[in-house]
């Protein structure tokens, strides 16, 4: 850039010419602090990049004047992302769970394919979200992106990484996260979330975990198309109790709980305590349907096991479980324990799937 200054010479004009710095790049964050020196070489959905290898994510910044070939860029992804993305961050930080999910929403097509710090902010904040609300189905897709960003990190030596207390809770090695137990109870969002979750494992970076097939099973059982799920527990050669976990649910559904029963059976010593919630629940199921009162007896004792063992963890499965229970009683003519059932469900586990469901039955 260049400034001309005309000087009298002899009576004429002359122009003169001299270099003038070219503006430098000015970013002021939400906290006051102005970043100012560095130059701009980039903007996109991840943040500025700056020529000092800095990037700069949205949520913390406030405002800025950049080159004029990043300008338009800057201003629109700033106004498009920027709110959103420090209101996640301000609401995990406090732990506000359900207030996130518009902003958690309103980003996830932004970032899906992304592999940055700020996509695992968005899909985290999504899964757990959609947790609180009640919508498990919808945060599986949300919580295999997730695992694979984290699984990337820790193979590269990063840390990745949320605001507040709060961190992911799975197993690395086989995928599994206690916050979603492979079973599911809306057939209408599992139908609707299985394509998204499909999509998940097919973007994964690292090899998709034994989870994500058990995962995508269970949902396309619950969507009720066997085939995907038969599809998908065929790849589970290798894990043989988590293909007999796959196959109970499948018999369930075709009201083959005998077989359910039997193929479950011999694998419950083997499941961890991230998977004995779900097996006891179905195999509790399928002994409830059996029509030997010592059988059912035994299903009985071990539905009810759920929400004592695992109430405060794994409330909607609990809730299932007694679902099941107060029904199998009423129909044994056992009207008093029914109510009883009835009413903890409704008392402790008043905001799940089934106590939903067991008041429209009213």
């Amino acid at each position: 850039m260049a400034a001309r200054i005309l000087l009298l010479s002899c009576g004429a004009l002359v122009p003169l010419w001299f270099p003038v710095p070219a503006r430098a790049d000015r970013i002021v964050l939400r906290n006051l602090d102005v970043v100012d020196g560095p130059t701009v070489t980039a903007v996109d959905e991840d943040g500025v990049q700056l020529d000092n290898g800095t990037l700069i994510t949205w949520d913390r910044i406030e405002r800025g004047r950049v080159g004029e070939s990043y300008q338009a860029g800057f201003d629109q992804l700033l106004g498009e992302l920027g709110a959103d993305l420090y209101r996640i961050r301000q609401r995990l930080s406090v732990g506000d769970y359900e207030g996130v999910l518009p902003q958690a929403e309103a980003l996830e097509g932004r970032y899906v394919g992304r592999r940055s710090d700020t996509a695992y902010l968005v899909f985290q904040a999504l899964m757990w979200s959609r947790v609180a609300v009640g919508r498990r189905e919808a945060a599986l897709a949300a919580y295999l992106r997730c695992f694979d960003l984290l699984s990337e990190a820790a193979r590269t030596g990063r840390t990745v990484e949320v605001p507040g207390t709060r961190r992911l809770q799975f197993d690395p090695q086989t995928g599994f996260t206690p916050e979603l137990a492979p079973v599911w109870f809306d057939q209408s969002a599992a139908a609707e979330a299985l394509p998204s979750v499909g999509r998940a494992i097919s973007d994964m970076v690292t090899p998709p975990p034994p989870a994500a097939r058990v995962y995508y099973a269970t949902l396309a059982v619950a969507a009720g198309v066997p085939e995907k799920a038969e599809s998908a527990r065929a790849g589970l050669a290798a894990h043989p109790a988590l293909a007999a976990l796959v196959e109970a649910q499948l018999l369930l559904v075709q009201g083959d709980a005998g077989r359910a029963a039997h193929v479950l059976e011999p694998h419950l010593p083997t499941f961890g305590s991230d998977l004995r919630s779900v097996a006891l629940y179905s195999l509790g199921r399928a002994r409830v349907a059996d029509a030997d009162t010592a059988r059912q007896r035994e299903g009985l004792l071990q539905l009810l096991t759920l929400p004592a063992a695992y109430g405060a963890s794994e409330p909607e499965l609990a809730a299932a479980a007694l679902y099941v229970a107060l029904h199998t009683l009423a129909d044994r003519g056992d009207a008093t324990g029914s109510i009883a059932l009835r009413r903890e469900l409704l008392d402790r586990y008043g905001t799940t799937w089934h106590a939903r469901r067991l008041r429209a039955e009213d």
